[in-house]
């Protein structure tokens, strides 16, 4: 499903030297595109069918993502269950989609203002305790 395949792209990005490209922030509760030209054309197409970068934001929207439109995070998309170093929590998104009829009976899904959390106020993401890297294993964890 869509929530892993971010997660393994985004580890593998900050992996191989692209988190210019796109990356978790440094409290590792969000994540943001940096580049999108270079994240189309040399990342998406090794993860994904789609090609479009519209395309891959609406993966987000339908997947409960949130987009931070203020502070120093602006440009970046959150989830509770989206969180560096915790592939394991991705299981528990859902695809959220539109409620059935609504857009056929002309109504609009109104977005609801989301104070973005400050995420540097809290501690920040790490490994958890018993996961070790690829270099300590020699395997994926």
């Amino acid at each position: 499903p869509f929530p892993e395949k971010l997660h393994e792209l985004i580890s593998d990005a900050e992996a191989n030297g692209q988190s210019d490209v796109i990356s978790f922030f440094p409290h590792g509760r969000a994540f943001v595109v940096h580049n999108v030209e270079r994240f189309k054309n040399e990342i998406m197409p090794n993860y994904f069918k789609q090609s479009r970068y519209s395309s891959f934001q609406r993966q987000l929207n339908l997947y409960g993502f949130s987009r931070i439109t203020q502070g120093r995070d602006s440009g970046g998309y959150y989830h509770e269950y989206f969180l560096r170093g915790r592939p394991a929590l991705a299981i528990h998104m859902k695809r959220v989609g539109f409620p059935k009829g609504s857009i056929e009976r002309g109504n609009v899904l109104k977005p609801t203002t989301i104070i973005t959390p400050d995420f540097y106020s809290w501690a920040p993401i790490t490994n958890l305790p018993n996961q070790t890297t690829e270099d300590e294993k020699g395997e994926e964890y």
